[in-house]
């Protein structure tokens, strides 16, 4: 008897709430103002979907980029193009730390991130890289806490275009480092890896 006058009074009230809020009804319809910060997000909707709802995508480790702008690789660096002439494409991917072991000169450090590769196109043809008065682009990353570190370079690629003799070798490149971002240019067709101490 209880349980049956427990759902009669939850009927009631679901009832009553109903009748009391008429017209007033709260969903969203389509094209209207209430759902314009949906629509204006709509570019931004394959970086939000997850497997769970609520849940967001890392940034893609491979990226292919041919205009101006700021461009995430994998959350772990980022790529600062301007002034990209038109026909120049750059594509970059993550490839694992361990690609440095041996090869880093001595009293460097070790690699502190993943490191990215970086391959310049020119007209869908691959090449070397991309002349200062054609473009300038940047690679970034955060340095760790308590660490001192710098961005180097590898001419993976050199021998292939016929640049660069014997082993290539890690050189370190002219590199900023500001509220903890350490900047360097990338304007070759290579591997560059965060290394320090």
């Amino acid at each position: 008897m209880n349980k049956y006058l427990r759902i009669i009074v939850v009927l009631a009230l679901v009832l009553g709430i109903a009748i009391l809020a008429k017209d007033n009804v709260a969903w969203a319809e389509p094209n209207t103002e209430a759902d314009s910060s949906v629509l204006a997000q709509d570019d931004f909707s394959d970086l939000l979907a997850g497997p769970e709802p609520g849940s967001v995508k890392p940034p893609r480790p491979e990226i292919k980029l041919c205009e101006d702008g700021v461009y995430s690789v994998g959350g772990v660096a980022t790529l600062r193009v301007s002034q990209l002439a038109p026909g120049y494409c750059v594509e970059a991917s993550l490839h694992n730390k361990n690609f440095a072991v041996g090869r880093i000169p001595d009293g460097a450090g070790k690699t502190l991130a993943k490191v990215t590769f970086l391959r310049v196109f020119y007209q869908g043809k691959f090449v070397y890289e991309v002349p200062p008065e054609d473009g300038d682009i940047e690679i970034c990353y955060a340095v760790p806490p308590g660490k001192q570190a710098e961005i180097y370079f590898y001419n993976h690629y050199g021998p292939r275009f016929g640049e660069g003799t014997g082993q290539p070798a890690w050189e370190p490149l002219p590199t900023t480092v500001e509220n903890g971002i350490a900047c360097a240019p990338a304007q070759t067709s290579g591997a560059y890896a965060l290394i320090g101490q």
